[in-house]
């Protein structure tokens, strides 16, 4: 009986012990939320900040790694160089927030609102931006490899230079965009729209456009190479200079508006 007892005793230490630094552990939370909304600190990754009200706030260089900042408002807020790496920024907004150089690799962003935001230089690789509104938006030489933009509207976005290997822009709003010189090799880009979009020596190396528009695009210089513009809309597109090596045009309607075979 009395080392039955022992054991049970044993065995409630066992189980008490993470339970009790589990407790110790969101309290701790707790506190550094509160001194975050106070102002008296710029970090506290991992907590629950959700729905939080942070206009017009200096947050350069924040921690809010893996934070909870669904709903939150950073309308105008300053986040250049924060560290928003895998946060959930669901449905968050960030109308005309400072992003340059920050960090939001791996983060939810799906319905977030980025309209003129400046997030150049900003790492989104394989963040989830679907159905964001990113228009207007400043994404010069910005990181966006193996990002979800379903359905994203980046209308109006400047995106020079920036880079999206392997990202997803199926349905994507892309109208009047400029990506000069963006490296979208490997893009999947279906029903996607970049009417009136600038594309001049961009990198669309064995990328997926099938049915997508680039009617009275510039695709000027761009590397085309192993593509797929099946079905896609190239009416009054300039294709001067391109590299067509092994790109597919079956069913496209080309620049002078006959229906490739």
């Amino acid at each position: 009986m009395k080392l039955h007892a022992m054991m049970l005793k044993s065995l409630f230490c066992a189980l008490a012990l993470p339970l009790a630094l589990a407790g110790l552990d969101t309290a701790a939370q707790a506190q550094d939320a509160a001194a975050f909304l106070a102002g008296r600190t710029k970090d506290c990754p991992g907590c629950d900040l959700s729905g939080a009200m942070l206009k017009r706030q200096n947050l350069a260089g924040a921690n809010l790694a893996g934070a909870n900042l669904k709903g939150a408002s950073f309308h105008r807020s300053v986040l250049r160089g924060a560290n928003l790496s895998g946060a959930d920024l669901t449905g968050a907004n960030l109308n005309k927030t400072d992003l340059i150089q920050a960090d939001l690799s791996n983060a939810k962003l799906a319905n977030a609102m980025l309209f003129e935001a400046d997030a150049s230089r900003a790492n989104f690789s394989r963040a989830d931006l679907t159905e964001a509104l990113m228009g207007s938006i400043r994404l010069l030489l910005g990181k966006l490899d193996g990002a979800q933009l379903v359905e994203t509207d980046l209308e109006a976005a400047q995106l020079n230079d920036a880079s999206f290997v392997d990202a997803n822009l199926n349905g994507a709003n892309l109208h009047q965009a400029r990506l000069l010189r963006a490296n979208l090799r490997g893009v999947v880009a279906e029903d996607t729209e970049f009417t009136q979009a600038n594309l001049r020596d961009a990198n669309l190396t064995g990328a997926v456009m099938r049915d997508s528009i680039f009617y009275l695009g510039d695709l000027g210089g761009a590397d085309l190479s192993r593509a797929d513009f099946t079905r896609a809309i190239l009416r009054s597109a300039n294709m001067g200079n391109t590299n067509q090596a092994g790109t597919v045009f079956t069913g496209a309607m080309m620049p002078d508006n006959t229906i490739h075979p």
